[in-house]
Order: C-alpha cells, then sequence, then structure tokens
C-alpha cells in the first residue's frame, strides 16, 4: 500500500498531467461546432477532476488524522532503512506478480493530443485507397476504424451530443423557448403572440400585469424559465461559470430591491400606482387603483372577512398579527418573483447573440418550404471555420451572388427567393441599381428618392411610387395637375340650381342670369 506522501505526489502529478490535456485541446484548431462542445465538455471534466484532486492535497496538507506527520517523523528518524524496506517490498511484489502489466499514465492523455479532424481525414483517404482497390485489403478498411479511439472524441460522446439537444437547438447553437412559450400563452390575460415576436419580448416582465404575478402559474413560467437557461449552460456552455454569474445577479437584485429600484416592482405608492399599501391582507388581493382599493375596504365583503378572521382570534391583537404576517409573506412572494424576473432577464443577457441568432433562424426558416426543411435536417452540419488574418484568400464567387453579413456569398436559393437577379434603375436617384423587386419598392420611401423629387418639383406621394423616370414623373405630374383644374372647372358645370319658376340651370348660367336681374 502507497504512503500518504506517494499519493500526494501523485496527485501532484495527476494536476499537472490534466493541465496539460487541457492546453492540448485548447490547442487544436476544430472548426466543426459538434467537436468544438465536445471539447469543453470535455475540458469541464477536467476542470472537476483537478478540483477533486485538489480537494484531496488539502486534506493531506491539513493532516487531521496525523498519518502523514508520522510517516515523515518516521523517514527522519530511520533514513535508510526506510528506503530500503519499500524497496525490498517493491521487489517481492514484481517477483510474486511478474506477468503484471505495467499502464503508464502518460498513455490516458495521448488521446488528448490527437486532433478528430485530422484523423477523419486520414479515414478517408484510407477508405477511398480501399475502394480503388479491386482485392479487399482487410487491414487497409480497419485501420481507420482505430483511428477514432485515438482521440478525445468517444463512440459515447457522439451519442450523448445527439440526445444532448432538441431539433431546434442545433446542438447549442439556438435556443428552444417552444415550451416556455406554450405556458406564457396560458397565462392569464396575456395577447397571443407568434413565437418569434415571443423571443422578442419575453424579457419584457413589466408588460405583464403586476396584480397578475402572484399567481402560481407565473411563478411556474419564471421558473421554468429559469430551469432552461441553466441547463442550457451546462450543455451549450459548459465552462460557463453559473454560480459567478448567479452571484453578481443577487448583490445587484439586492441593491436594487433595497432602494425599490427592481424593474416593475418601483415602492410608487406617492402616485397611486400599485404598491403594498394597495394589498388588502385579510382577502389577501392586491388592486391597480387606490380608487378601487377604498372601494374594497369599505365593501361588505372586506368587513365580512375581517370580522370573521377576528371571530377566529378571538380578539383584535391576534387578528391584526395575522393580517401583518399574510402582508409580510406577500412581501417575500413579491421578493421571490422579482428575483426570478431578474435572473431570469440577467441570463438572457448572456444569452443575447445565441437568441438573436434564434430570431434569424426562425425567421429564415418560415421562409422555407417543408421539403427544404427536411433536407436541411438530414444534411451534414456545416463546417465553420475561423478566419485566419494571415491569409487573405479569394472568396469563391462564380456566381457573383450578394456577400450576407458573414462577407461569403448568401445561399442560391435565397438569391432565387428574393429575386436578387433582378436589377431595377432609378433615373431620379441618378440611375442608381437595386437588386430585387423588394429593394427596389422600399427605396421610393427613403430620403433619398424623396429630396430628388423635391428638386424636380414634384411631392413624393403614393402616386409617383414605381415610377422612375424623371420624363414619366413630370408627364405624370402635369397631368395630375390638369386633372385637379379640370375638376375644380366641372364644379361649374355639375351643381345644378333652380329659380322660382322651377326652371333648371347649372351653377355657372345661373348665377350670370342672376345678377343680370332675370331671374
Amino acid at each position: 500500500m502507497d504512503g500518504i506522501l506517494e499519493l500526494q505526489r501523485q496527485a501532484h502529478e495527476d494536476i499537472e498531467r490534466l493541465e496539460q490535456a487541457i492546453v492540448d485541446l485548447m490547442l487544436q484548431n476544430l472548426t466543426k461546432h459538434r467537436y468544438r462542445l465536445v471539447r469543453e465538455q470535455k475540458i469541464n471534466g477536467l476542470l472537476d477532476q483537478i478540483q477533486s484532486r485538489s480537494k484531496f492535497l488539502i486534506d493531506i496538507e491539513n493532516d487531521l488524522t496525523g498519518l502523514r506527520q508520522r510517516e515523515v517523523t518516521g523517514m527522519i528518524e530511520n533514513g535508510f532503512d526506510d528506503f530500503y524496506k519499500r524497496l525490498g517490498a517493491i521487489h517481492s511484489y514484481h517477483r510474486q506478480h511478474p506477468e503484471s502489466a505495467v499502464n503508464p499514465p502518460e498513455l490516458e492523455y495521448i488521446k488528448y493530443k490527437n486532433n478528430p479532424e485530422e484523423l477523419e481525414e486520414k479515414r478517408r483517404k484510407l477508405l477511398s485507397k480501399a475502394k480503388e482497390n479491386d482485392e479487399q485489403n482487410v487491414e487497409l478498411i480497419a485501420e481507420p476504424e482505430s483511428l477514432q479511439t485515438e482521440t478525445f472524441l468517444a463512440a459515447e460522446d457522439e451519442e450523448k451530443l445527439d440526445t444532448m439537444f432538441s431539433g431546434e437547438e442545433r446542438f447549442g447553437r439556438y435556443v428552444d423557448l417552444n415550451e416556455q412559450y406554450e405556458l406564457y400563452l396560458n397565462l392569464k390575460d396575456v395577447k397571443h403572440t407568434s413565437y418569434l415576436d415571443y423571443l422578442v419580448e419575453f424579457t419584457k416582465f413589466e408588460a405583464y400585469p403586476r396584480k397578475n404575478k402572484s399567481q402560481q402559474k407565473y411563478v411556474e413560467y419564471l421558473f421554468s424559465l429559469r430551469q432552461y437557461f441553466e441547463g442550457f449552460f451546462l450543455r451549450a456552455m459548459p465552462l460557463f461559470n453559473v454560480p459567478s454569474t448567479q452571484k453578481e445577479a443577487e448583490e445587484e437584485f439586492a441593491q436594487q430591491w433595497q432602494k425599490r429600484k427592481a424593474a416593475d416592482w418601483e415602492d410608487n405608492s406617492s402616485d397611486g400606482s400599485l404598491g403594498q399599501e394597495l394589498f388588502c391582507a385579510a382577502c389577501k388581493k392586491q388592486f391597480e387603483k387606490s380608487t378601487t382599493f377604498s372601494a374594497h375596504m369599505n365593501s361588505r365583503k372586506h368587513k365580512k372577512t375581517v370580522a370573521r378572521l377576528q371571530g377566529e382570534q378571538k380578539d383584535t391583537a391576534n387578528a391584526t398579527a395575522v393580517l401583518e404576517r399574510a402582508l409580510d409573506e406577500k412581501i417575500a412572494q413579491d421578493k421571490e418573483t422579482a428575483w426570478l424576473e431578474h435572473l431570469v432577464h440577467t441570463y438572457a443577457l448572456v444569452l443575447a447573440d445565441k437568441i438573436s441568432d434564434t430570431k434569424a433562424n426562425v425567421e429564415r426558416r418560415q421562409a422555407l418550404t417543408e421539403a427544404e426543411r427536411n433536407q436541411e435536417i438530414d444534411e451534414e452540419e456545416p463546417e465553420f471555420i475561423e478566419e485566419d488574418d494571415d491569409k487573405d484568400d479569394q472568396i469563391y464567387n462564380p456566381l457573383n451572388l450578394p456577400l450576407g453579413w458573414d462577407g461569403k456569398p448568401i445561399p442560391y436559393w435565397l438569391y432565387k427567393l428574393h429575386g436578387l437577379g433582378v436589377k431595377f434603375s432609378c433615373e431620379i436617384c441618378g440611375n442608381a441599381v437595386h437588386r430585387g423587386r423588394k429593394a427596389y419598392e422600399k427605396h421610393f420611401q427613403e430620403s433619398r428618392h424623396a429630396t430628388n423629387m423635391r428638386r424636380l418639383g414634384i411631392p413624393n406621394t403614393r402616386q409617383f411610387h414605381g415610377v422612375s423616370s424623371i420624363e414619366e414623373a413630370l408627364a405624370l405630374w402635369e397631368r395630375i395637375q390638369k386633372e385637379k383644374k379640370q375638376a375644380v372647372a366641372n364644379t361649374d358645370t355639375f351643381e345644378e340650381f333652380e329659380d322660382s319658376e322651377g326652371n333648371v340651370f347649372n351653377k355657372k348660367t345661373y348665377y350670370d342670369l342672376k345678377r343680370q336681374g332675370l331671374i
């Protein structure tokens, strides 16, 4: 059996090897998202092992049992006798077990140095050679199978990753709040909104009526959001420090609550808005306005409830204590609800980029057909190649497609969907070219087009939308002016007047005859 000092040395060695394994993993240039995710999970597991071994070392250093001190004292007193005794025990063990296998600890950490993508490429090359060979080379085909076990990516990691995320989450790229969306729609006094709008507004808790925030369904909804985000951090961002974020959020919330400045929980009793003074402890009801609260306090139902409480408690002092206790419970419940809102909002800020990507993905998928959605699910996940500032490679774009937000050509199906192959020019804007009907129609409402229309002396009204030629715009404006003048002139002939004898004249003739005194 190893001594305390040997166990301490082994623990230090394990920590150093674990740290080196983390360094080896971080140095791997991985392009696939799923490989990066597995790497983060492996690093998180290695960090847990380091913490466990460090705790073991701290316990040894504290030496509460005194075994370490006795061992050190024995080595000092006995000197070489103790050394040769230990050496003899080692020789004796190996004489009794001559065929025992030796497993060097460094062999366990070799896999963390190998890049799975590089080995995967080697495997593809070997398999292609095997297919080109007419004769069945068993060793050539078997060799690629062994390559996969030499990396940190094991078969069980692949299986675990496939079951860890939902289809909407796409291996942690997006969030999936469909379950929370259903809970939100079942809350009281909420307007029905689309899932896309929900992703934009779900952190705006102040929009939900405060009088309903004490309901159990609302608390369960907030708790569901909290559980999902914490689970998402564990699955998609295993290296994210959730306890530290919670602690910071708790300190910030404590300060805001003490000053009554937590979102939608301000103490605005002076202006008659919601506050604890508008809470009826006897009936356990929250009111929105002071007028409604006053009417309730004078109602027969409230007085009956207070009388019942006093009858149950037998004296006024006990009844008052019950009411105060109910008010304290209401304050504690409000504080817990406000804390959940604050924590969920903090988590949403951390995941702002992923939530934004989710909104873009939901909007994009709404434009896809069912066949395109199924094809997207079946196809292999895209590879995300990190930008290399040292390389200035020219982007391959033979179809001259417009570039997206990432600087790469947009997909061809999106190019066809928006009709970006059709170009529209506007002479009024200096022959500016617009790709697609949508961009062309939108530019008629922009300031550039409106300014150029004013320079031509033409108002940029709805009638001129779609007119891009200067000549056509001037001709249309001239025609509109003529029609207006003609409409004014026609009013003299359209209106009819009748004299005292029953004769009917148009407006112009009637006033001419009247001025001449003939009528």
